[in-house]
């Protein structure tokens, strides 16, 4: 059995919960991905359900309610499983990783059995929570010393506490369509160039210039579709801040339960391990989802 470590004092004042400035600003940014995707599927009902009018309005409004299948803990665990590789814990993962969680959530009072460990069958050593209910740790992350892990394990009760896990699943359900329309018009556009690429070869220069025009038209038509690609640009970092901010969050409410000395312990090996990483380009800073382990330690630090 994983070895039990029980934080003593160093609490910094009551857990908060429910939905952060992080939470809520995920939320927002992810409305123009939503629009798209409510403008694709009141295409595809009217093109599918041309009369009665008011059939596809019942798609659409149908469409917008499945958003509340995400709170479903069965839904929750198939659309976690389709999102990321993992795996029920075998009986020995299971007995070093469930008294290190019941630690971590009698710390903040709260009920671990709302929520189901998932182990992730990957080399890197990480954690993550979805959904509602959803806590994963990598396999290589099982092999760090007890109270390590009971700080990552902390760090992501602090995403669930915090309603950053519910906004990413429900903001990923409804990008579904956008998403597919995107994937739809980039296959579509791809086959109309190479047919265009053949009637260039046998010297019809017309017929590639037409294949080229409809491309076009394809993309006016996406662009039309999903305005959130204009948007693109200026969304990536502001949807990249806003996860960063969780990160913090995270951070705080696990120094708040009395793991802030280990997880700074574990964001020091990390850190060890990747002296570079805060001198990452401009670029890849912004659109970094998480911060630099550097300004992750410096906070935590001034949290003591």
């Amino acid at each position: 059995m994983g070895e039990t470590w029980i934080p003593r004092g160093g609490a910094a004042g009551p857990v908060r919960r429910g939905p952060d400035a992080s939470a809520v600003m995920s939320a927002v940014f992810a409305l123009p991905a939503f629009l798209s995707s409510l403008v694709v599927v009141a295409v595809l009902a009217r093109v599918v359900w041309p009369s009665p009018e008011w059939g596809a309005w019942v798609v659409v409004v149908a469409w917008v309610a499945s958003g509340a299948l995400t709170f479903v803990p069965w839904v929750e665990k198939v659309l976690a499983g389709a999102m990321f590789a993992m795996r029920a814990p075998t009986v020995g993962e299971r007995q070093r990783l469930e008294p290190l969680w019941r630690s971590v959530c009698a710390a903040a009072g709260t009920d671990p059995g709302r929520y189901t460990l998932w182990v992730e069958q990957s080399r890197d050593l990480n954690a993550f929570a979805a959904g509602g209910r959803t806590v994963a740790v990598t396999r290589r992350a099982l092999d760090l010393p007890g109270r390590s892990l009971e700080a990552i394990l902390a760090h992501e009760l602090g995403h669930h506490l915090s309603g950053h896990a519910r906004v990413s699943l429900l903001g990923w359900w409804y990008e579904l369509p956008a998403r597919g329309s995107i994937l739809v018009v980039r296959l579509a556009m791809r086959l109309v160039l190479f047919v265009g690429r053949v009637f260039l070869r046998f010297g019809s220069a017309a017929a590639g210039l037409a294949s080229v025009l409809i491309a076009l038209i394809l993309l006016f038509g996406l662009v039309l579709l999903n305005p959130w690609l204009v948007l693109m640009p200026l969304l990536s970092p502001l949807l990249a801040w806003a996860s960063r901010l969780g990160e913090y969050r995270a951070d705080r409410t696990a120094a708040t339960l009395g793991y802030g000395p280990a997880l700074i312990e574990v964001l020091s090996g990390w850190l060890a391990a990747d002296p570079h990483g805060s001198r990452r380009p401009l670029r890849a800073r912004m659109l970094a989802s998480h911060p630099a382990h550097a300004d992750r330690i410096r906070r935590l630090r001034a949290l003591a």
